[in-house]
């Protein structure tokens, strides 16, 4: 601080370098305050999980997000770089809950920006010769349908997110990529 205070001396002076230089200064210091204030800056995590071996910073270009909720032990929104992993996004939420149900999902799958990722609890809402409510179901109840990957499965959580749910289960042909022939093969494996 020592040196601003000379700066600031110097200007006083007449010192047009100084003043210059004490503008610049100063003109920094509020972007930098406008961006902090504005959440385009955000503290860098000391501690990396062990699942990354480095991290990529970035502000604004490039970044992606990934929501993740369920049984994870800090639920929420998460900057991923491109080609994360599942069990990357999982690390950096602290993990898995007591709760959770560990193979209700893919955990070396690539996640996708934008993407929302449910852990379900251990008493999955898919059950032996039980009926999976289009309704109810998350990404990866959807996902171990036969003929639906996750991709899939994500558009029919969000067809039924866009259109107020499914009326009955014949509506699972409004969604991109059923055609009759899965939807044949999924009927008799869903409710609504």
């Amino acid at each position: 601080m020592e040196w601003l205070k000379n700066l600031i001396q110097q200007s006083k002076s007449g010192d047009k370098q100084a003043r210059r230089r004490l503008l610049f200064t100063a003109g920094l210091a509020f972007i930098a305050l406008a961006l902090v204030i504005s959440g385009q800056i955000q503290s860098v995590p000391t501690s990396l999980p062990k699942a990354r071996k480095s991290l990529d910073i970035s502000v604004g270009v490039g970044v992606q997000y990934v929501h993740i909720t369920g049984e994870v032990i800090k639920p929420g929104v998460y900057s991923i770089s491109p080609g994360t992993r599942l069990f990357e996004v999982i690390a950096m939420a602290g993990g898995f809950s007591k709760k959770a149900n560990r193979d209700s999902i893919n955990l070396a799958r690539l996640v996708t920006d934008g993407e929302q990722i449910e852990v379900s609890s251990g008493s999955s809402s898919v059950q032996q010769n039980a009926l999976l409510n289009l309704n109810r179901a998350v990404v990866a109840d959807l996902d171990r349908l036969p003929g639906i990957g996750p991709t899939l499965a994500g558009r029919i959580v969000d067809w039924r997110k866009a259109n107020g749910g499914f009326s009955k289960k014949e509506d699972l042909q409004k969604v991109s990529g059923i055609g009759p022939k899965l939807y044949k093969s999924l009927s008799n494996l869903v409710t609504t």
